[in-house]
């Protein structure tokens, strides 16, 4: 991963020539300052087959092109934000074009494979480089190489402009391909008017949580309202919890699969000062330190790392006092995510598990109920919504045998905004795009045209100093970082190992047997165990790893993937 700095180093005089000459933007009276001819808008809406962009059959590649085009996936005001900061950016580089030429969502992987197998042709810049699949590798602008640069928006370098620690960093290849500015995180949504009518105070331990369902239920309210079908369990709420209160013992365990020198994944400026610290939430991203995929499969295989620790048998003994006793008992099990929205949204259920997009979608609701609409959950109309006050609480900590460290939550930046690379001088004009992208200003001239045209931010934006219109400051207002649980192998053995869908139907299958009662926390910790042990060479090929791979853990697998 040195390679990085040298190239920033080597490209940090080129890239500061070109960016400061249109720092100042237009002058005063120049004829070129109204650039309203040069965006170009192409509504994705309109077209119903993907096409790999607009002007494909013209290269945009050569070194003087300056056209530089935004494809990102369409959404509710998407559209109107890119456009607010095509224009803004026009106006200070009045000879570059910015085309805003976004997708539809259904089929963007496969237009993106196009793209990518395409790159030395195609018109196409910007994109949502999570649909990539590996069509990218080799073929994207990694952002490592601006992100110490001197930024024209900012009085710093680039990465300074935003939390640049929330950032991803690929394990193996210390690549950073994809630009996320803004975030989520998963909460607890709860009625304030239940909450003051019961008479009971927001938890922050989960004994704390077992006094409050007990009082609620005693009111006669459910608790809470939980979906308990295999895709809550699977990619849903339950999934959630179980990731987050694993990662509460699991912590320690990067110390098993973190780089070592030598290591084909080790990184000297990184690695070599990086000490375990779980008081620090932030302490093991992915910037602060590598990981090796290889090393984690061989703690798995030695017996190191396994899923039936004192710490796991804490966290499902938990579990088992909540769930599904204070989430509707055995309908728990019978109730989907729009069940169980539809009676919070009712105000039968006192408090749900849900993400920060769900802030700004309750505030939309229950505008809409006050001015005599209805709302739905999905297609169906909710019949009897009530109009009541959210609160948010974070996750409630686990305390007990096995516990390492404070609880985090699932908290992760969105956008995954990568670049077709082009050659060093294009991939400079786009790089300069996206720092006045990812600036205080540029970002809220998106936000401010987004939500003017219905976009709902589902957390606050990672950009600092950012403006925000009074609701969306208001909504977000008691959100704060707590840390990620998901950036560690930890969760990988919280559910399904490495979520193969055959692994995961045996944990839910095993995981519902054990919360209705037919088996024990030591027999569902068993089954997670032989779980393991059936999937493991699956799991070794999904990841491109073989069995030899194993005995040398410090050189890079052929097949990795």
């Amino acid at each position: 991963m040195k390679k990085r700095k040298i190239m920033a180093m080597l490209l940090t005089a080129a890239m500061t020539a070109t960016a400061l000459a249109g720092c100042g933007g237009p002058a005063a009276g120049d004829e070129n300052q109204d650039s309203g001819n040069n965006l170009v808008n192409t509504q994705a809406d309109n077209a119903d087959v993907p096409d790999t962009g607009a002007g494909e059959d013209e290269p945009q590649a050569s070194g003087g092109d300056k056209t530089i085009t935004v494809s990102m996936t369409a959404k509710t005001g998407v559209q109107e934000g890119w456009d607010a900061v095509a224009a803004a950016y026009m106006d200070l580089h009045p000879d570059v074009k910015v085309v805003v030429d976004l997708k539809a969502e259904e089929g963007y992987d496969q237009w993106l494979n196009n793209v990518f197998a395409t790159s030395d042709t195609t018109a196409v810049d910007i994109v949502a480089i999570n649909y990539g699949g590996g069509s990218e590798t080799g073929k994207h602008i990694d952002w490592n190489d601006y992100a110490d640069m001197d930024s024209p928006y900012s009085d710093g370098v680039w990465k300074d402009q935003f939390q640049y620690d929330m950032q991803t960093i690929e394990p193996g290849t210390g690549m950073w391909k994809q630009l996320c500015l803004q975030s989520t995180q998963v909460m607890w949504f709860y009625n304030q008017n239940i909450f003051d009518e019961v008479g009971v105070s927001i938890p922050t331990t989960w004994d704390e949580l077992i006094d409050v369902c007990e009082k609620i239920e005693a009111a006669g309210y459910q608790a809470i309202a939980m979906p308990g079908d295999y895709d809550s369990f699977y990619s849903g709420t339950m999934g959630w919890l179980s990731q987050i209160y694993a990662d509460q013992t699991t912590r320690s365990s990067i110390e098993y699969w973190r780089s070592q020198e030598g290591d084909f994944t080790w990184d000297p400026d990184v690695d070599a000062a990086w000490t375990y610290d779980p008081t620090d939430p932030w302490n093991d991203d992915t910037v602060y330190v590598t990981r090796n995929p290889v090393r984690f499969f061989q703690s798995i295989q030695d017996g190191t790392f396994t899923p039936d620790t004192e710490g796991m048998k804490t966290v499902w003994n938990n579990f088992a006092k909540v769930f599904p006793k204070y989430a509707g008992n055995e309908t728990m099990f019978g109730t989907n995510k729009d069940g169980a929205q539809t009676l919070f949204y009712q105000g039968k259920a006192a408090m749900t598990v849900n993400g920060g997009w769900g802030i700004m979608e309750f505030a939309n609701n229950m505008k809409a109920i006050n001015n005599g609409e209805s709302i739905s959950v999905k297609d169906s109309v909710v019949e009897d919504a009530k109009v009541f006050t959210l609160g948010t609480f974070s996750m409630p900590t686990m305390e007990g045998d096995g516990i390492e460290a404070p609880v985090r939550t699932i908290e992760v930046p969105e956008g995954f905004l990568g670049a077709v690379s082009k050659g060093q001088e294009h991939d400079e004009l786009v790089a300069d795009f996206v720092m006045y992208y990812s600036s205080a200003e540029g970002m809220s001239v998106f936000l401010d045209a987004a939500i003017a045209a219905g976009f709902a931010p589902s957390g606050p934006s990672l950009v600092y100093n950012v403006d925000y219109p009074d609701e969306v400051a208001n909504a977000f207002a008691n959100v704060k970082y707590v840390g990620n649980a998901q950036k560690n192998y930890g969760n990988a053995l919280s559910r399904g190992l490495c979520e193969l869908p055959e692994s995961t139907r045996e944990y839910y299958n095993n995981a519902h047997a054990f919360l209705t009662g037919s088996i024990t926390v030591d027999e569902y910790l068993k089954t997670q165990v032989e779980n393991f042990k059936a999937y493991f060479d699956a799991a070794l090929e999904s990841k491109g790893i073989t069995a030899e791979d194993l005995a040398n853990p410090a050189a890079e697998p052929a097949g990795l993937k």
